[in-house]
């Protein structure tokens, strides 16, 4: 469950944009594979490095591919 200061921006059009494409991108990369293990189908789309208060509105951190990874349970 996202945390307080950060509920706004998962449930903004950026963030849902951004998730949409990056699971489109893993789909035609490997059928959508979890990155950790290699053998589930994805279910999340995690930043690597944490999103804090601090950093919440950096778009190098929030909305960049590069932060993110597509996890299986």
């Amino acid at each position: 469950m996202a945390k307080e200061y950060a509920k706004k921006f998962y449930n903004s059009k950026q963030w849902k944009k951004c998730r949409a494409g990056y699971i489109s991108k893993r789909v035609i990369i490997d059928g959508g594979l979890c990155e950790r293990c290699k053998m589930n189908l994805g279910y999340i789309v995690d930043h690597k490095k944490e999103i804090t208060p601090a950093n919440i509105n950096d778009v190098n951190i929030t909305l960049n591919h590069k932060n993110l990874s597509y996890l299986c349970h």
